[in-house]
């Protein structure tokens, strides 16, 4: 639920995302991400057979240490985090928390940049040209989108989206809650405007970046881009971010807040879950 603009393109850790999005078994997603990496990145690039080479030696050394490193880690922090939801949480808890996840999203993507600038140097004026068409036309298609569905449209979908999550990690969704459903929305349709023109001038900024990815500052220039990326136009987002966190956190809480013993028990015992997994996936399991 945190704000996305300081994770964009960050591939492979939406898939890791998605462990706590689905009901699979977070071992056998977790076990077939590196493939599931060098397919999609063969199929936005087309890459010849030296580059999948280096891909692949690239993931399975990201993915090893991602596994020696962050696992442990993850099962220390979501271990923590399913005794505090066993509690109404304040705003400095869940601040305490979301900012462990953000610690751990840093020192992924300090691992994985000079992984992707090896691979990036490699790539040919034709590669990147058909990526970043891909790229443009998948955001010119958001921003049609945006324009054309009346805003009862979006927040109705948005919230059957915003239910389906929720039932997922507390089991059910209380009509006393419905409001925080419809708060949330409303927020995050408020925020698609400013976060259109960001995509739009991000992506900008990678074209631009991806046709210099010979230059001798093209790492330190993708860092900045990936990791502080909400600083384009002069700072201009930075401030969008840091309301989206704000009210994040405020959110959470008032829901962590809102729970019942039902919804608590089940919200604990899916973290707890999942922190048998990461253990388990720690030891190789």
């Amino acid at each position: 639920m945190t704000h996305p603009w300081r994770k964009k393109t960050r591939l492979w850790l939406a898939g890791l995302a998605c462990l706590l999005l689905v009901g699979c078994s977070t071992r056998v997603i977790y076990y077939w991400l590196d493939v599931a990496i060098v397919w999609q990145l063969d199929d936005y690039f087309s890459l010849s057979s030296s580059q999948k080479k280096l891909l692949d030696n690239e993931v399975k050394g990201l993915m090893s240490w991602h596994r020696q490193q962050e696992l442990p880690r993850y099962a220390k922090d979501l271990d923590a985090l399913a005794k505090a939801v066993a509690s109404p949480m304040t705003p400095a808890q869940v601040s305490r928390h979301l900012a462990a996840t953000q610690q751990s999203l840093t020192r992924t993507l300090a691992n994985t940049i000079p992984r992707a600038v090896r691979l990036a140097r490699t790539l040919t004026d034709a590669q990147v040209n058909t990526f970043m068409r891909d790229r443009l036309a998948r955001q010119q298609e958001r921003e049609d989108d945006f324009a054309k569905d009346p805003k009862e449209k979006v927040l109705r979908e948005s919230t059957e989206k915003m239910n389906k999550r929720l039932v997922f990690w507390i089991g059910e969704v209380k009509p006393a809650q419905a409001p925080l459903v419809a708060c949330w929305v409303e927020w995050q349709y408020e925020m698609m405007p400013p976060w259109i023109e960001y995509q739009r001038v991000w992506i900008g900024e990678l074209d631009q970046l991806l046709r210099e990815r010979a230059s001798p500052d093209f790492e330190q220039r993708l860092t900045k881009l990936l990791a502080q990326g909400d600083g384009l136009m002069d700072g201009r987002f930075t401030g969008y971010t840091e309301q989206s966190r704000q009210r994040t956190v405020n959110w959470l809480s008032e829901l962590s807040q809102s729970l019942d013993i039902k919804q608590r028990a089940h919200l604990y015992s899916l973290l707890k879950g999942y922190v048998g997994d990461f253990e388990k996936m720690t030891r190789g399991q």
